[in-house]
């Protein structure tokens, strides 16, 4: 399966998005497995890129040394003079070239390790018909637990919100606290020591109610 969008990716990293289409690809990478999976997979490049200096992308040109055997010509009148092109014209060159490096060497060395955390994120989605609260999950394994990111709508204004993560042997966490005054497609951390696998449900809770469930 292959995704139109997954060509925003690259500006999306990079944040090179306005924030109305940055709203509107995060809303998408939210349904779109394909993108995620391009997400996880790219996500370090930002960091490599990073690392790269102007002056590693300057390749020194040294002029060839003259045949003895040629005879000079003789000396040609001088044009005038032309202003030098604007060194930043060679930007778009030379960091294309540098993000195609990078990305053969991240496929090359990071994308056997980074298979196995692309399957374990997950999207979970659910409405409470009662409250009319709208939510979604993104849930991400990790070797201390999971890392959680809540997307919640229609939530009551000026509340304080509580996440509760259930386990499947009955535990229970706190996985975050928020304040419900932020836009409806903003994105909101949490965590929790269980594992993807042992999650059973997540509630958002307000003043001891339960707005939504979210569960797999």
């Amino acid at each position: 399966m292959s995704c139109d969008r997954t060509v925003a990716l690259g500006a999306y990293l990079l944040g090179a998005l306005d924030p109305a289409e940055r709203s509107s690809f995060e809303r998408h990478v939210r349904g779109c497995t394909t993108c995620r999976r391009e997400m996880v997979r790219l996500a370090p490049l930002p960091g490599l890129l990073g690392q790269v200096r102007p002056a590693d992308l300057e390749l020194p040109f040294e002029d060839p040394a003259p045949d003895p055997d040629l005879r000079p010509l003789p000396p040609e009148p001088e044009p005038e003079p032309v202003p030098p092109p604007a060194r930043r014209r060679r930007w778009p060159v030379l960091v294309g070239a540098a993000v195609l490096a990078v990305l053969v060497a991240v496929g090359a060395v990071l994308v056997p390790r980074l298979v196995g955390d692309d399957r374990a994120a997950v999207t979970w989605h659910a409405a409470d018909a009662g409250t009319g609260v709208v939510a979604s999950a993104d849930l991400v394994a990790k070797s201390w637990g999971t890392e959680l990111w809540m997307s919640l709508e229609n939530a009551p204004r000026g509340a304080r919100c509580k996440l509760i993560v259930h386990d499947r042997s009955g535990r229970t966490e706190i996985g975050g606290w928020w304040g419900t005054d932020h836009a409806p497609d903003e994105r909101i951390p949490g965590s929790t020591s269980f594992r993807v696998a042992d999650i059973e449900r997540l509630d958002v809770v307000v003043d001891m109610r339960v707005l939504v469930s979210v569960r797999p």
